[in-house]
């Protein structure tokens, strides 16, 4: 595997992006660009990793949860963790699942947060799992139905139509899953229209905030969340959230 193969997904077809991003990882990479580290001579006398300490085998973790939460036939006080049905919202007549938020809430709350079952099939996947064939489901494929399609808001929600406009994070992590997803199962053709739609509908948000290219303007992103069924802000300040500008430029890179 050569350096680009290691460090840049398929997508970056650009010979200029390759470039231009070899050379930010130079500098950052660059001895200049770290602090020293002083030397203490107590913390020295300690072992990098002591005799008695025991890694947790987290693949093994992440396999055995895989074995939990995905499976339907379990019985027993709060099981199964799971639920499947063909009532997508987004998909009529697709499949579609759910995971419960937390154990023991009732069926009608908490089931199919995306930022809980979304990563649970990205967890698996990079365990080893193809979740795109796992006892007779498509778990991956049926992830598309947090993509909003039906209310037209054209990007992954908490909920199949959820429209969350309080929460940046709430807002952006789906779309971030999302596009893990994506580079894990690249031959889902759901996935590949998606993937520019949502894109382009985080563009607009940005040049709705202020920003653009020509000319140069950075754009205003001190807010709490956004109303994607308006295109405006969240209107109460109770707490900004203008981290979401980096959430944001993953999503757009």
């Amino acid at each position: 595997m050569n350096i680009n193969q290691k460090f840049f997904p398929p997508y970056f077809k650009s010979k200029i992006q390759i470039v231009l991003l070899t050379i930010m990882i130079s500098i950052i990479m660059s001895p200049q660009n770290f602090s020293q580290q002083i030397n203490i001579s107590r913390i020295e006398q300690m072992p990098n990793i002591p005799s008695s300490y025991l890694m947790r085998d987290w693949k093994e973790v992440a396999i055995g949860y895989d074995s939990l939460v995905f499976d339907q036939n379990l019985s027993g006080e709060y099981l199964p963790l799971i639920w499947t049905d063909n009532g997508s919202v987004n998909y009529p007549g697709s499949q579609r699942f759910g995971l419960y938020t937390v154990v023991g809430t009732t069926p009608t709350t908490s089931i199919d947060e995306a930022i809980n079952c979304i990563p649970a099939v990205i967890g698996a996947t990079l365990s080893g799992i193809n979740k795109s064939n796992q006892n007779g489901h498509n778990w991956a494929d049926m992830c598309k139905e947090w993509f909003n399609k039906t209310n037209g808001l054209g990007v992954y929600e908490n909920g199949p139509s959820s429209n969350i406009i309080d929460d940046f994070w709430y807002e952006t992590m789906p779309n971030i899953f999302f596009y893990e997803l994506n580079y894990l199962y690249p031959n889902n053709n759901v996935f590949k229209t998606q993937f520019t739609i949502v894109a382009d509908k985080w563009l607009e948000v940005v040049n709705k905030m202020g920003g653009s290219t020509t000319p140069w303007k950075v754009p205003n992103m001190k807010y709490q969340g956004w109303d994607f069924s308006t295109m405006t802000p969240y209107s109460q300040h109770v707490h900004d959230e203008p981290e979401n500008a980096g959430a944001i430029a993953w999503i757009l890179y």
